[in-house]
């Protein structure tokens, strides 16, 4: 079952790099979320730990709800294009999230990183969202994917504190989930100035403010 999960959220990132349209990454940003969320849950029935179940409440209540629906109501409102642009094409950026993903792979086996038990599983997992997470935000052009490309290195970082030691202590966890809201908003607002200053979402509009 945790082979499941862990894969259920592997290809859901990967998935990110297929999408034409910038609100399909919101949805799977969001089913992302659920499936981060069951982990900390399972984790949670197994081992008996509160903080667990406190993650798994926040997450699915902040990751899976409020964020995307913040997400979504920026698009909605910012009238512009909104398929995503890339860097590289979509099969090219597909292949190299394939190969961030091997390589995310040989790595944990290489580093032989001492996971928990319940949390092995996912190890390798979180290495590569945060691999694939960094990828995102490189390869996009917009600044909602940039952002999306963010929330999804901090979901790696959440699955590998799991993974490793169950999870952090209760006060950095709402800390933690307290500023990715707040970075969501301020990504909100910046889209919205982008748009009204270069009537587009595209951050290499912002070269032209040099002097």
């Amino acid at each position: 079952m945790d082979q499941v999960i862990a894969m259920s959220l592997l290809i859901s990132t990967l998935m990110l790099f297929q999408i034409r349209k910038i609100s399909d990454s919101v949805g799977i940003l969001a089913f992302q979320s659920v499936i981060l969320s069951l982990t900390a849950g399972a984790m949670w029935y197994k081992t008996g730990f509160s903080h667990l179940l406190t993650a798994a409440v926040l997450t699915l209540l902040v990751k899976a709800i409020v964020i995307p629906s913040i997400l979504q109501y920026t698009i909605k409102k910012i009238d512009i294009k909104r398929e995503v642009e890339r860097f590289t094409s979509k099969y090219t950026s597909l292949f190299i999230a394939l190969a961030l993903s091997v390589a995310g792979f040989y790595l944990t086996s290489r580093l032989q990183l001492p996971g928990t038990e319940h949390g092995e599983p996912y190890l390798a997992v979180s290495i590569i969202l945060i691999f694939l997470g960094t990828f995102l935000m490189i390869d996009h052009k917009k600044a909602i994917m940039q952002g999306i490309g963010l929330i999804t290195i901090e979901n790696g970082l959440f699955l590998v504190a799991e993974s490793l030691s169950y999870g952090m202590p209760l006060m950095v966890e709402l800390g933690i989930f307290f500023d990715i809201l707040v970075t969501v908003i301020v990504i909100g607002i910046l889209s919205f100035r982008i748009h009204s200053t270069f009537e587009s979402l595209n951050t290499e509009k912002m070269q032209n403010l040099k002097g």
